[in-house]
């Protein structure tokens, strides 16, 4: 695929600037290839790009930085964001509920290859986040995934509150009947 820098667009995601048949192409990795002036700059795998050394290589327009290692990091930072609310997890918690999770494999992968996970349209039309419903952005299911976390937690308070009451009124009940 061939991308010359003056005609990408401001959107977050090259993946979004793809068609369903370029996207369906790359399924499993695809190349970029930088042009300028007719000239190819540079040919880099979308889903692998190098890493030189021990630098740490930053992808402003991803917002995505790799340390040494190659590990991800996702900006995050509050400092880069605005009109911050806060979530209904109890809310997010439902969604997941009712999410259709299925295991699949890509078109062009070997097929002993399996995932898991839900359908990018799926995940956007309940939660209604990111840029597109044909990518679930690793932010927004992080977010998701703890957000239920979390309200799975209150629920279990809930309930433990709940059980110590009950256990404290049976342990009364059956104090009565002893006596």
């Amino acid at each position: 695929m061939d991308v010359n820098p003056q005609n990408l667009s401001l959107t977050e995601s090259l993946v979004e600037d793809l068609s369903d048949e370029q996207l369906a192409d790359c399924v499993g990795g695809c190349d970029i290839q930088i042009t300028v002036n007719d000239d190819k700059v540079a040919q880099v795998p979308l889903y692998e790009l190098p890493l030189l050394g021990k630098t740490l290589l930053k992808i402003g327009f991803l917002g995505i930085s790799y340390d040494p290692n190659g590990s991800k990091r996702y900006i995050s930072d509050r400092n880069v964001k605005e009109a911050v609310v806060e979530a209904d997890v109890h809310s997010i918690l439902q969604g997941i509920a009712s999410l259709p999770i299925t295991t699949w494999q890509y078109k062009d992968q070997d097929e002993t290859i399996r995932h898991i996970g839900p359908m990018a349209q799926d995940f956007a039309a309940t939660f209604n986040v990111g840029e597109s419903d044909r990518t679930i952005n690793v932010v927004d299911a992080h977010g998701v995934a703890l957000a239920a976390i979390q309200a799975l937690y209150q629920v279990i308070q809930k309930q433990d509150v709940q059980i110590n009451e009950l256990q404290t009124q049976l342990l009364e009940l059956k104090q009565q009947i002893i006596q």
